[in-house]
């Protein structure tokens, strides 16, 4: 009896080893799609494959610190689906993805505790939240913007501190700091920084380029 409870133990963690080798090799790929997404179906497939990624990983017994890109590429999908949908324009629901988003984000920080990447990323959610919410918009700014400076304490020369510093500057009132100018700074800012910014590992985000030459594009 003891044997046979070993042999189908013994099978069940080589299927989660094998399911979770399956998705670290898969990762690579699954970030370059998820990065040249355009299409809302794009979104949702790379949510789907990121969100299965984040449950075999809650399976295991022992994770990695590289663990947090799982959690961080789920909430990445999400943010970059309702960024998708505010530029064309469509009906959103900033609210109920900007909880999903920030319940993979707290993911993250259990495994990985001063992460810039993932205080970027609660800034962007911030400012989404702040467009869906006048009453508490200066708020929500406030908050983007404690974000972004925990992210500059971690990593200053981030360039994706300073797209989203640009789009704080580009979708706030003039009150609450609001310049097109400035925003164009920060976006050229942003553009030059990835051009000599070193990833610490190719599978940590690199997105920031589109999304600046967007913005210049629509401030001619």
């Amino acid at each position: 009896m003891v044997k046979k409870l070993f042999f189908f133990f013994s099978l069940a963690v080589g299927a989660y080893s094998y399911a979770q080798s399956s998705y670290e090799k898969s990762l690579p790929t699954q970030i370059t799609k998820l990065e040249s997404a355009k299409r809302s179906e794009d979104f949702q497939q790379s949510k789907d494959y990121f969100v299965k990624y984040v449950n075999a990983l809650s399976k295991g017994t022992e994770t990695k610190k590289e663990d947090w890109r799982a959690y961080y590429y789920t909430a990445l999908s999400l943010v970059r689906a309702e960024i998708s949908s505010q530029r064309e324009g469509k009906m959103s629901n900033i609210d109920e993805t900007s909880a999903l988003a920030e319940k993979y984000i707290a993911g993250i920080f259990v495994k990985n505790p001063n992460n810039a990447e993932a205080n970027i990323l609660l800034s962007q959610i911030y400012l989404l939240k702040s467009s869906n919410n006048s009453t508490d918009h200066a708020v929500y700014l406030a908050k983007a913007n404690e974000y972004l400076a925990k992210a500059e304490s971690e990593d200053k020369n981030n360039p994706r501190i300073d797209v989203v510093k640009g789009e704080i500057a580009l979708n706030s009132p003039v009150k609450n700091g609001g310049d097109k100018e400035l925003a164009k700074t920060y976006f050229n800012s942003a553009l030059a920084k990835l051009k000599s910014y070193s990833k610490k590992s190719n599978l940590d985000p690199s997105w920031g380029k589109e999304d600046a030459n967007y913005y210049l594009s629509i401030l001619k």
